[in-house]
């Protein structure tokens, strides 16, 4: 690599620190529960050696709220936690850095498969994708997953020259089983897809890739051990498409209107339902609305006014494509696979198309647009090799709409999306739980709502309370899936009817005539009302 070459390099990864880290704790303008909870579990840890439940480092997924999350973002955060405290900032941490590192190693895959131009054009686009970049500003487990798939895939092919990378990959794809849900289907698919497609070049170096089996299947036996216990099937029980009752129904319903006959039988069987299922979910992760326009309906994922890519993206992935079969550049095959097999665990749960579940897709349509943007300049260049300006000026036009687009996506990201979501990120937790500290000493009781959701990890993740007293009383005190109704002299609920006991202090969602005046009212960043704080004598 010249001087030039790693020079512009060094400034697309740092665009990549600036989008990735700039304003890092404040925009998404609050910790949402789950990030709490990741927070403080991995505080706990790092206190006490267990999670808030009180079970020693958790190895396989961490209780939490029931839904038993992966382990492995738990305890990259206890770094980040352990240097900078227990804030916002350290919850996301480990995300960020894992995206500012995917876009390193989306560079160094497309140099080894194609070339500079792409690679660096690549590494570009995925610094400034709004689904990448998104999702790297929160403390969500699937982009630490993310960055493990990618960067076994860069040891394996690796490994396709000298075996011992595929140790390596073995190393990153088993980790990142640890680290997300869905990546406990992707990775198998395409482990197996790859070893299928290199299998010529892989028996060459057999030994080295049956020891990365094996490690493989070491590194994993822990979460194969406990496939029919919670920490695997309580999430899979939540989000799959399959355990509503909706296509049996249905199922019945048409072989009963048609005469119960075996061909009605065979022709309504429920695993045409189930399958009708599983295709629309699939493909509804290409629709265009999803794709370029708007991105996942959860205002968490997506600004919502934006697609997962750029509009002007689209023809260069539809060339790249074309371009891959045209030119028989059968070393892109694998992309292809990638992308088709991507959504395969999205496509098996509710709420689709979903941007979490889907992520591993943005790698290959990234590359793919790359890809067809730099043939066609190649072709443009060929087809008139003395019409410079003419290629030139196609190329200005190209970016400044790339830019144009780019610096919408950022006006809404920094100024419409924090004032017009900040209800989805349970904005004004912080405020009232510091109100709530500062007064809980003149009140026998407090009632704080759950309406707005899971208030005990919020008070605990901003008192930073010694993880050893909620520990302490684990085991007596009520939950509800995990989450404490309680703690200390602080009820997370309100009792109904006039069960409320006095004097109390009583934190609601709305306001509530009967009693009183308000002590405190507090806003989302719309305005709409959060909390409002009742004193009860």
């Amino acid at each position: 690599m010249n001087l030039k070459d790693l020079i512009l390099l060094s400034l697309v990864i740092l665009l990549a620190i600036v989008l990735r880290f700039y304003h890092l704790s404040s925009n998404p303008p609050a910790p949402y529960w789950e990030e709490a909870a990741l927070g403080y579990d991995a505080y706990s840890i790092l206190k006490t050696g267990k999670d808030f439940h009180g079970q020693s480092f958790p190895l396989v997924a961490f209780e939490s709220f029931g839904d038993w999350k992966p382990s492995l973002y738990f305890y990259a955060s206890v770094f980040p936690i352990k240097f900078f405290g227990l804030d916002v900032f350290s919850v996301r941490f480990a995300s960020a850095l894992a995206g500012v590192l995917t876009v390193l190693l989306i560079y160094l895959i497309v140099k080894t498969l194609l070339n500079y131009q792409t690679a660096l054009l690549s590494a570009l686009l995925l610094t400034i994708s709004p689904w990448h970049l998104q999702l790297s500003r929160v403390g969500f487990e699937t982009n630490l997953g993310l960055f493990l798939v990618v960067l076994g895939f860069y040891f394996f092919l690796n490994g396709l020259k000298k075996g011992w990378w595929l140790i390596l990959a073995s190393l990153s794809w088993g980790l990142s089983i640890y680290a997300y849900h869905a990546l406990r289907v992707f990775i198998p698919l395409m482990g197996l897809t790859l070893g299928i497609y290199y299998l010529r070049q892989l028996w060459l170096k057999k030994t080295w890739m049956i020891s990365g089996i094996i490690l493989f299947f070491i590194l994993i036996f822990p979460v194969i051990n406990v496939l029919n216990q919670p920490q695997i099937q309580q999430r899979f029980a939540e989000t799959s498409a399959f355990t509503t009752l909706e296509p049996i129904l249905t199922s019945n319903r048409l072989i009963a209107e048609d005469g119960e006959g075996k061909l009605a039988k065979l022709i309504h069987h429920r695993f045409w339902q189930y399958l009708n299922i599983f295709t629309n979910n699939y493909v509804s992760h290409f629709s265009f609305d999803y794709l370029f326009l708007k991105g996942d309906s959860n205002p968490r994922h997506s600004v919502q006014l934006v697609g997962n890519l750029y509009l002007v993206q689209l023809p260069f992935l539809i060339l790249g494509i074309y371009y891959l079969f045209s030119k028989k550049r059968w070393r892109l095959l694998p992309l292809l696979f990638w992308l088709i097999l991507a959504p395969i665990p999205a496509a098996i749960t509710t709420a689709v198309p979903h941007a979490l579940r889907s992520l591993p897709m943005v790698i290959p349509l990234i590359i793919l647009s790359a890809y067809g943007l730099v043939e066609l300049t190649a072709a443009m260049k060929k087809s008139f090799p003395k019409k410079f300006i003419l290629l030139y000026c196609s190329i200005a036009l190209l970016l400044l709409i790339l830019l144009a687009e780019f610096s919408r996506y950022l006006f809404i990201y920094y100024v419409d999306y924090p004032r017009d979501n900040s209800q989805y990120w349970q904005y004004g937790y912080r405020e009232m739980i510091n109100y709530v500290t500062d007064h809980q000493g003149n009140y026998a009781h407090i009632y704080i709502t759950r309406e707005l959701g899971r208030p005990s990890i919020y008070y605990w993740f901003y008192n930073q309370t010694d993880p050893r007293q909620v520990q302490a009383v684990s085991k007596v005190v009520p939950k509800d899936q995990g989450e404490y109704l309680a703690f200390d002299k602080i009820d997370f609920s309100l009792p109904e009817g006039d069960k409320l006991q006095k004097p109390a202090l009583v934190v609601m969602s709305q306001e509530e005539a009967k009693f009183g005046t308000p002590l405190k009212k507090i806003n989302y960043l719309n305005g709409e009302r959060a909390f409002t704080i009742y004193e009860l004598k």
